[in-house]
């Protein structure tokens, strides 16, 4: 009942090179009888003359002597292997699927990989080796009684473990699977710690989260929100190891439920912040060039959309309204008006009469007044996108001078998506190495660095604001006896409710005057001296001597 264990015995046969298999039957190539599989072979063999005939007639032999496995010693080792598995390696080093076979697992199982994962780099007690015997089979040597055997120091260990595994899963008490692997977890670090104590890392390291994670069935790549809790649970295991040399079952069920409450919590805040929001921001342009949006005061056809109020308003009417106080500082996006009609957008530029006008306009009157020649040139579509963008970004330069920033709808929310993602990443994280230095880790690229991620040096101006930093609010709130979380961007933020006075304060931030021994600059530069002085244009450097071929000959 083990997994891949056959009934009968299954033969190959390979030319020059393992991987080039002769008379290839069902599936990969096996074959359950011998003889017929090497009666096709040597037919092989005949009908591409690739052997002599002397060879052959050696080869015309009954395949069991041919190859040995008649052989007494051969017929040993084969009644050997129906009791006792071994680790056949083809390669130089055993693969994954090797070792699963070797344990008897299914090598697709997603609930036991962590198993044969374990296996694989279990590394060899002392003082056992291993080498490649006959038969590409994995044996070990005790090197003090001489002793060779197939099986593994631990075999009978992860056998155990295996079918304690497989009847866990099967009753569903995957706590207790869960549990294991985390006191498994404790036990290597204590172990690594005690042959390598100088240079060891603490137990809150990049690589024991990774693993930790994986136990509770999260990647930690993508569930990057999970960190600070999975610091927070890793230290409470340890303190349990340390006491009782176990890890307490509660614990283990609070984790998972911390690990998966974290996980929806971020989901629900992503789709607050991505989704909700971002379609809070929009409005439909495509109505609005439709002309299917009325105006919000007359009931008109809108053909306006002012940026900062969010309504939809006809030419009139925005006229009226936007013409005193703050309101006429607002950025209007503003249709074409059909030259015709006048109440409706235009979606047609004529190139022969230089009109913008609507679609049933154009097909309608336009067009029937041209001349010949004018009906021969194609009408240009307007592109409202364009334009929106365009007037979108003048708007918000308008408006981030003058406030320090403005929240505008996008029709393109790569950019608005970059801002949340920026905010809500979880890429970077802090730990301590062995001497106690503070370093970032990035678990999706793996990239570790000693200054923080969220301060990006200026290296123009070290007193100046930095564009896109994300600040903390305990960095912001220190020394004013503030108090409050969250993160501010100084771009478009939408977070800025978090952080109150706060981002106040990070608006009133300016670049530094340096002046003396700190400043940038501790001269003019050239050009500025050429401007301001016309004698310094008539400089030249001094002509060099000192080259064989730069001297006057005498």
């Amino acid at each position: 009942e083990d997994y891949r264990q056959s009934t009968v015995p299954q033969y190959l046969v390979s030319w020059k090179k393992e991987r080039e298999v002769l008379a290839q039957g069902e599936g990969d190539g096996w074959h359950n009888s011998l003889d017929d599989l090497w009666t096709s072979v040597l037919s092989h063999f005949d009908r591409r003359n690739l052997l002599s005939e002397t060879t052959l007639e050696y080869l015309d032999a009954d395949p069991f002597v041919l190859f040995g496995i008649d052989d007494p010693v051969t017929q040993q080792a084969l009644r050997k292997l129906q009791k006792f598995p071994c680790l056949v390696c083809m390669e130089s080093v055993p693969n994954f699927d090797e070792w699963a076979q070797y344990l008897r697992i299914d090598s697709l199982d997603p609930e036991m990989k962590w198993l044969v994962q374990a296996f694989a780099e279990t590394e060899l007690p002392k003082p056992w080796t291993c080498y490649k015997g006959v038969g590409s089979i994995v044996c070990y040597i005790h090197s003090d009684n001489g002793r060779v055997t197939w099986k593994h120091p631990f075999y009978d260990y992860f056998r155990q473990l295996r079918d304690f595994c497989q009847e866990a899963h099967m009753q569903g008490r995957h706590e207790e699977v869960m549990k294991v692997r985390v006191n498994r977890l404790l036990w290597t670090y204590e172990a690594t710690r005690v042959e390598t104590d100088a240079s060891q890392d603490p137990l809150i390291c990049p690589e024991y989260l990774a693993r930790l994670a994986d136990i509770f069935g999260y990647d930690i790549k993508v569930s990057g929100c999970i960190v600070r809790n999975l610091k927070a649970q890793l230290k409470i295991f340890a303190r349990s190891y340390r006491e009782h040399q176990d890890v307490d079952m509660t614990d283990v069920v609070n984790c998972a439920e911390t690990l998966q409450r974290d996980v929806e919590k971020y989901a629900e805040m992503q789709d607050h912040w991505i989704s909700r929001v971002n379609e809070e921001a929009r409005f439909d342009l495509t109505l609005l060039a439709n002309g299917e949006l009325q105006c919000v005061n007359c009931g008109m056809i809108a053909l306006c959309f002012c940026l900062e109020c969010k309504d939809y308003l006809c030419l009139k009417c925005y006229g009226s309204l936007h013409t005193k106080g703050s309101r006429a500082q607002h950025a209007p996006f503003q249709l074409v008006p059909c030259a015709l009609c006048e109440n409706k957008p235009a979606k047609l530029h004529c190139t022969f009469t230089d009109k913008s006008l609507c679609h049933k306009c154009y097909a309608m009157d336009h067009i029937k007044q041209l001349p010949s020649d004018g009906k021969e040139n194609q009408p240009r579509r307007i592109d409202y996108l364009q334009q929106y963008n365009r007037y979108a970004d003048f708007a918000r330069d308008r408006n981030s001078k003058r406030r320090g920033g403005s929240s505008l709808p996008q029709l393109d929310m790569g950019a608005v998506e970059q801002d949340y993602e920026a905010v809500l990443s979880n890429d970077w994280h802090p730990f301590y190495d062995a001497r106690g230095v503070k370093f970032y880790h990035n678990f999706v690229t793996g990239e570790r660095m000693r200054q923080s991620p969220r301060k990006p040096p200026n290296e123009a101006d070290a007193g100046a604001e930095r564009d896109g930093e994300v600040v903390d609010a305990e960095e912001l709130l220190d020394g004013d006896g503030a108090s409050g979380t969250g993160y501010y961007t100084s771009q478009g933020s939408q977070m800025r409710g978090f952080l109150g006075t706060a981002s106040d304060k990070l608006r009133q931030t300016q670049p530094l005057a340096l002046d003396g021994y700190d400043a940038l600059e501790t001269s003019p530069k050239a050009r500025t001296m050429a401007a301001t002085s016309p004698d310094m244009r008539a400089l030249r450097a001094p002509h060099r001597k000192h080259q064989p071929f730069e001297v006057n000959p005498l």
